[in-house]
């Protein structure tokens, strides 16, 4: 029986298959599971023109702005929580220096799912009495034909790549989620289904038996995955859920920085631009950080 495909990329290797002006969706929700590690790859390697369908994003997207490399932003939050407004976001949408297309929550994560279904658009009446319709030129106003009176269409995510951060899989691709998921992880699933370009980095690559030993936790197969990098704490200074909490002084700090222009560079300069790896960025954290971080009883 031949070898499945082996998916193991380093980080390198699989952000450069996101080439400039793409379209792509970056997994997690609010303080939970983004992609991080993938984030500050792909700054450095120059990535740009980007154009990012969202939902609910803090600052996995805001540094990208920050940095230059976003040309389109489709979203109903940029925020960083408790620690205020995304600062990057404000200066571009100050500026006009970003093109924007906003939508509610509910109808944010329902773009994901209206693109799961393969369905090219959905209608919804969450937004009526907004000015979303109004400041929105993506949310068309149409009437039922049945008669039940007027709806707004709203187009699918249809993202090209979607990035996620999970807590292990095997080197094929095959990716399994804690058993008892929270909301950022099965939004993650339902993003992993809108396209056929899909990126995970894990915390941990484990053996193939391994998943055969949890198959029910084998929730996103080897045959939806392009590539699988190994991220030890690959969303810091977020949390990946059940495995660690949130850094909030990293964040604090991240916020602060944002809010000045030449406070960002340093910033990036210091923990995106100097260090040249995933290894080097956590060394740079430091050890006792990253375990004050660790929650107990994640194994799987």
């Amino acid at each position: 029986m031949r070898e499945p495909t082996i998916k193991l990329r380093s980080l390198s290797e699989a952000a450069s298959l996101i080439r400039n002006g793409s379209r792509i969706h970056l997994g997690g929700m609010a303080v939970h599971n983004h992609p991080m590690a993938f984030v500050y790859e792909l700054i450095r390697q120059g990535t740009r023109n980007l154009t990012i369908v969202s939902h609910v994003s803090a600052s996995d997207v805001d540094i990208l702005i920050g940095a230059g490399r976003v040309k389109r932003l489709e979203f109903s939050y940029m925020g960083l929580e408790e620690f205020g407004t995304a600062p990057c976001f404000r200066r571009a949408a100050q500026a006009g220096d970003i093109e924007l297309s906003e939508y509610s929550e509910p109808v944010a994560f329902e773009r994901f799912a209206c693109s799961a279904r393969g369905m090219p658009f959905f209608t919804t009446r969450e937004m009526m009495g907004t000015d979303l319709p109004r400041v929105n030129p993506d949310i068309q106003e149409i009437s039922d034909p049945f008669g039940s009176g007027t709806y707004h269409a709203v187009s699918a995510a249809e993202p090209e790549w979607v990035i996620i951060h999970a807590l292990a899989g095997d080197k094929y691709g095959n990716i399994l989620f804690f058993p008892r998921r929270q909301l950022p992880e099965d939004l993650d699933l339902t993003a992993s289904r809108t396209t056929r370009n899909v990126i995970v980095t894990v915390e941990q690559i484990v053996s193939h038996d391994r998943v055969k030993q949890l198959p029910y936790l084998n929730l996103l197969p080897r045959f939806r995955t392009t590539a699988i990098v190994e991220a030890p704490y690959g969303a810091h200074p977020y949390s990946c859920l059940h495995v660690y909490d949130q850094d909030r002084e990293h964040l604090a700090q991240y916020a602060k920085a944002g809010r000045n222009a030449d406070q960002f560079n340093q910033y990036l300069e210091k923990y995106v631009y100097s260090v040249h790896t995933h290894d080097a960025y956590l060394e740079l954290i430091g050890a006792a950080k990253l375990a004050r971080l660790r929650q107990i009883g994640a194994a799987l």
